[in-house]
């Protein structure tokens, strides 16, 4: 930039971008008639601008001499400035083609164990193949700064499942969600299928962010007059499926999960009572999502969800 600066004598007000390009084109032909069909203008318009050219910088800028219009020493010192701000015009009206095989970029995106476990396998294949250079970073969401965290760029998109997005963000449904039920493989007190009895009886390991040991499953299960017993609770879905392939206990998972709990070892039921289904979400800022990368990404995790 500091090149850009140094033509500072120039009235930008008074100067047209044109002339550039008739400077540019006369020191890369050396000739005034050449340099008029390249960029398309007739002789008379070509010496015109020349001598505009001249008056500007205070200087003759090109000696005819029987080799063609040879620069002078202003010229040369100016050329490279000259082209520099030829080509940052031309690159913001004619932005060059977004290709994420060549794009080199780090991205962090919030996001729960369930989400990692779940999205980032098909997301990180995806990338490989056609943007090999981004980096993703998973960081964990906090639901409480997540919105700052957009509006800080310290992350650039978060998903998850948000009661209440604020309307300066760009919000897309991912997948649609439902509970399903996991027990060790061949569970000595489960048949074909797990009754309500069964689900009240079996001992419980429970994923919670609380301290409490109460879910939405439990909930549901009072509305109907019954209760669990919770043996453990942690804070992620993925350790429960080796936990429960190891024990008697049974445990409520995303569906989203059947096959990382069916390759661990668990069989997978229907739950024995309704529940409301529900989706994931992916939180943009308006930001972000006006970039080439921020449009690519999105459609990348939407196609990684199954959306």
């Amino acid at each position: 930039m500091n090149q850009i600066h140094q033509i500072g004598f120039m009235n930008i007000n008074t100067t047209d971008f044109n002339l550039l390009k008739v400077f540019a084109a006369i020191y890369k032909t050396r000739n005034v008639s050449k340099a008029g069909e390249q960029i398309g203008l007739a002789q008379s318009s070509m010496s015109n601008a020349l001598a505009r050219l001249r008056d500007q910088f205070d200087d003759p800028l090109f000696q005819r001499t029987p080799q063609g219009m040879e620069p002078t020493h202003r010229a040369e010192q100016l050329a490279p400035k000259i082209t520099q701000v030829i080509n940052i015009v031309n690159e913001m009206i004619n932005p060059v083609e977004f290709d994420p095989k060549k794009i080199t970029a780090s991205l962090a995106i919030a996001a729960s164990d369930l989400t990692i476990t779940t999205l980032a396998p098909t997301l990180i294949s995806q990338l490989n193949q056609q943007a090999p250079n981004i980096q993703v970073r998973f960081v964990p969401l906090n639901k409480q700064t997540v919105f700052n965290q957009l509006d800080d760029e310290d992350i650039e998109m978060a998903i998850g499942t948000f009661a209440k997005v604020p309307r300066r963000y760009h919000l897309k449904q991912l997948n649609d969600e439902h509970f399903v039920c996991i027990a060790k493989q061949q569970h000595p007190k489960i048949q074909e299928q797990i009754t309500l009895s069964d689900f009240t009886q079996l001992q419980h390991a429970l994923m919670t962010l609380n301290t409490d040991d109460r879910g939405v499953i439990d909930k549901a299960l009072a509305k109907l007059g019954h209760k669990r017993e919770i043996a453990m609770t942690c804070a992620q879905f993925a350790p429960l499926i080796d936990i429960v392939a190891s024990s008697q206990l049974i445990a409520t998972i995303p569906a989203s999960m059947t096959e990382h709990a069916k390759r661990g070892g668990c069989d997978v039921y229907p739950l024995p009572f309704a529940m409301p289904t529900w989706h994931s979400e992916l939180v943009v800022s308006q930001k972000f999502l006006a970039s080439d990368l921020g449009r690519f990404m999105t459609t990348q995790i939407q196609t990684a969800s199954g959306n």
